[in-house]
């Protein structure tokens, strides 16, 4: 998606189709390229054919691209978003002025405690049969000129490792529901009654890389998934440092920030022996306009009948079939 110049009906509806990122596909890793400008996506679904089975209407137009996460801007980002409000930290503690520039009291720019805290959330999240939380989002989309806008939404998410998921995605512009049943991928855009499905039989980390790479379809939260259980999923962190020791939902958090190439990020995990993440957010510093995106998570507890919810109820939507991505390039030298 192309920044947009004046601000007309069709930029503006792009723009509200464009506002989630959500988190970024590889939280601690370079960011990807951007795509190539000179031609914005078309207001139809993307991520799946514009072109519908023979006998069909065309796909209806809700304003969005079609995708979980759209397409990035120029400057290598997706619109990010910031909170509301600022997170508590009345209670936290002081950090040194060395500490909240990146790098620890004794020299260190990544404090090993950091990297322990990560590992131990990521061991905890791995131990867990079924992942279940609520989240509400905001991400910043930024004009051409500058200005960002809020945009919100909120996550339902449900995963059953190594091939269960299911992302209910609802913002202020699109609804998306994504789904992993361990044989099957399906992507449904209800308000639009469409769905388009493809089969999937690998991990459900693997099935939601391919959908990104293949087709352009970014599922909110993927890198949860990894976490505790990809090896190198944190080998791009060069900056780590404890910041404070807020509250996120009544709860005690240690507030960790991180640095990696293209990225800040920081991640608030709840203090005591569940380690969960309770707050997400990331700032694009490969965009001069450096857009935030956070996310505060409301953990649930699993319910066995749960498990029902990863097949899709497809039989009142059409089916379209996805539509391949076309690869990025890299912007010319300006």
């Amino acid at each position: 998606m192309l920044a947009p110049h004046p601000l007309g009906c069709h930029t503006r509806a792009m723009l509200l189709a464009v506002s989630i990122a959500l988190i970024p596909a590889v939280v601690a890793q370079p960011t990807p390229p951007p795509p190539q400008p000179g031609s914005p996506p078309t207001q139809d679904q993307q991520g799946v054919s514009n072109n519908p089975p023979q006998g069909q209407p065309p796909a209806p137009n809700d304003n969005t691209t079609g995708q979980g996460q759209p397409p990035a801007p120029p400057g290598g980002t997706t619109g990010q978003g910031q909170p509301s409000s600022p997170p508590d930290t009345s209670s936290g503690q002081g950090q040194s002025s060395q500490s909240l520039a990146g790098v620890d009291q004794n020299g260190e720019a990544i404090d090993p405690k950091a990297m322990e805290a990560l590992k131990a959330m990521g061991k905890y999240l791995a131990s867990m049969k079924m992942l279940m939380f609520k989240a509400r989002i905001f991400a910043d989309v930024v004009l051409e000129n500058e200005q960002k806008l809020l945009i919100g939404g909120k996550v339902r998410y449900m995963a059953m490792p190594p091939d269960k998921l299911r992302v209910d995605m609802t913002t202020d512009s699109i609804t998306r529901n994504f789904i992993h049943n361990g044989g099957k991928f399906t992507m449904i855009a209800p308000r639009n009654g469409y769905f388009a499905e493809m089969e999937a039989s690998q991990p459900t980390s693997q099935v939601l890389s391919k959908a990104a790479k293949e087709y352009g379809i970014e599922v909110p939260f993927a890198d949860l998934l990894e976490w505790g259980r990809k090896p190198d999923a944190w080998a791009g962190i060069k900056e780590g440092f404890l910041v404070n020791s807020p509250k996120v939902n009544g709860q005690r958090t240690k507030h960790w920030a991180f640095r990696s190439e293209n990225l800040d990020w920081e991640i608030w995990i709840q203090v005591g022996d569940k380690p969960l993440p309770l707050r997400i957010s990331t700032v694009n510093t490969r965009d001069p306009a450096k857009p935030r995106f956070i996310a505060t998570l409301k953990w649930m507890k699993a319910k066995p009948e749960a498990a029902k919810e990863f097949t899709p109820a497809t039989g009142k939507h059409k089916q379209i079939p996805f539509k391949k991505a076309e690869p990025n390039k890299q912007e010319a030298p300006q």
